[in-house]
């Protein structure tokens, strides 16, 4: 039986390819000028922060938050 961790890693990479593609589709024509390298660099960041930001905090458990405790000037 695959770990919990191997399974989150395939989903988030399945959730990466899936951004990727959508962003590919969206964002080609305007970046003709780029060579292939540079427009799959540009693709694999954008698609991590719109996984990062879009989909990791609805599937990922977070851990809990630390609230630090605001100090007031004397």
């Amino acid at each position: 039986m695959p770990s919990r961790h191997s399974m989150e890693n395939k989903r988030r990479a399945e959730e990466l390819a899936a951004a990727r593609r959508e962003i590919a589709r969206r964002i080609a024509r305007f970046c003709t000028t780029l060579s292939d390298e540079e427009f799959n660099q540009l693709l694999d960041r954008m698609a991590y922060v719109q996984w990062k930001y879009d989909v990791a905090p609805i599937v990922v458990d977070q851990p809990p938050l630390k609230y630090k405790t605001r100090e007031l000037p004397d």
